[in-house]
């Protein structure tokens, strides 16, 4: 008896090991979405069933295209795949072969890294595609300076600082009894006001 059941067990383990290599189990992908972002690329891809994480990868070509692979997965037999792809990204293609499906995003930046989670244990992948810090902190370094040459003054804590002087040194020559012509608290405040004003003027036009 013991002697056909170990029999028995090898056979069916046998029998499932052939057929799971001759006849694979293949995942559908049903929805994409490729989202824009700040720092990189956002791909959420919905399956019929959780993929494997050894079943994708993904790599930068010279292009200017990145190619999401995904092992064992098939698109719908009816070929139906919903897709939301952002006007940012330039191009967008789905090619499938005999053993995968390939998907392939150009962006306006090459992806320097990118990692693969699934949230909740749903049949979720999300593909997070990050651009080179380089180019960001390019970026952001040009958008500081441009932004510093078209707002150039006096700054606000010192032109604020000149006014309340002036305008202080005025009030007081005001209540003052002395002829408007003699009254020095007078003439400084006004000449600190409008020199402020007009200092501040020249330098934003600089």
């Amino acid at each position: 008896m013991l002697l056909k059941h170990n029999m028995l067990a090898k056979f069916l383990t046998s029998f499932l090991l052939y057929h799971s290599f001759a006849f694979p189990f293949y995942c559908q992908l049903q929805s994409v979405q490729v989202d824009s972002k700040l720092n990189g690329i956002i791909v959420k891809l919905e399956l019929d069933s959780l993929l494997d994480y050894k079943n994708i990868s993904g790599w930068q070509s010279d292009n200017d295209w990145f190619y999401l692979t995904l092992y064992q997965c098939k698109t719908p037999l009816n070929g139906s795949i919903l897709k939301s792809v952002h006007k940012d990204i330039l191009k967008f293609e789905i090619i499938e072969n005999e053993e995968s499906l390939q998907l392939g995003i150009k962006s306006k930046e090459p992806i320097d890294q990118f990692n693969f989670s699934t949230p909740f244990n749903k049949n979720t992948i999300i593909a997070s595609l990050h651009f080179s810090t380089k180019i960001l902190a390019t970026g952001n370094k040009n958008k500081t300076i441009n932004h510093h040459f078209d707002d150039v003054g006096i700054s606000m804590g010192i032109k604020t600082w000149l006014n309340t002087t002036g305008v202080g040194l005025t009030i007081s020559g005001l209540v003052r009894e002395d002829k408007m012509t003699e009254n020095f608290h007078f003439k400084a405040g006004l000449s600190i006001i409008i020199t402020t004003f007009i200092l501040d003027k020249i330098l934003r036009n600089f």
